[in-house]
């Protein structure tokens, strides 16, 4: 190809490309489709360049698509990573005011409990396996962290105190240790009416004195 040629095919290839460009007046664009329609070769070699754009438009798509999926999945995981850091933090700061809260607690009730003993405290209104049942509910509820159980036991049994005798030997036992387990497990708003109760049936004791005590030491935590 001399150098006549290269300038012509030079020629033709910049009204293909200013044509698939859309750069072309409109009727330099009416006056290139009629060559188009003449001129087989020249046919194809705008076929072949409008084949090259889209492919290379095709390639950028796929290009943009899979980098647009690589930054969600990034950011994916980043916020992942972000709420995964976020709740580990509310966890720790949320175990801590819990521990805190309960440490708290426990040391409001630790004076106030009192060791059950068969062999000391056994009044013989009811049989031996009740009592040590009962005195063992008791004794739970100093050393266990979780008292619902215990609560969930006590609580029928101090419903039927009034009523029921079987258990009147141990009323003010039974009344200030679901009392204990009541602030203990942070329901101070049960443990109240409790220890008014207990104060008012058993005036100028040292059980009134001591659950007044408890109630006072309540309002100040």
């Amino acid at each position: 190809m001399d150098k006549y040629d290269d300038i012509q095919q030079q020629v033709i290839e910049e009204r293909i490309d200013a044509f698939v460009r859309g750069a072309m007046t409109e009727a330099e664009e009416q006056a290139f489709k009629q060559e188009i329609k003449a001129d087989s070769e020249l046919r194809a070699q705008v076929l072949a360049t409008v084949s090259m754009i889209k492919s290379i438009r095709s390639q950028e798509a796929a290009k943009e698509k899979t980098l647009i999926s690589n930054n969600t999945k990034e950011r994916l995981r980043t916020l992942v990573a972000w709420a995964c850091s976020i709740a580990a933090v509310i966890a720790i700061f949320f175990g801590y005011q819990k521990d805190k809260r309960f440490n708290e607690l426990s040391a409001l009730v630790s004076p106030y409990y009192s060791e059950y003993n068969m062999d000391e405290n056994a009044r013989g209104d009811l049989d031996s396996a009740s009592v040590a049942h009962l005195y063992t509910l008791f004794n739970n509820i100093k050393v266990q962290r979780n008292v619902s159980t215990i609560i969930a036991e006590l609580e029928p049994i101090y419903s039927k105190i009034d009523s029921d005798f079987t258990y009147s030997a141990y009323a003010n036992d039974i009344a200030m240790n679901l009392a204990l387990a009541y602030i203990k497990n942070d329901q101070k708003d049960k443990a109240i009416p409790i220890l008014k109760k207990l104060a008012e049936d058993n005036p100028d004791t040292p059980i009134e004195a001591k659950a007044l005590e408890l109630l006072k030491k309540m309002r100040e935590i």
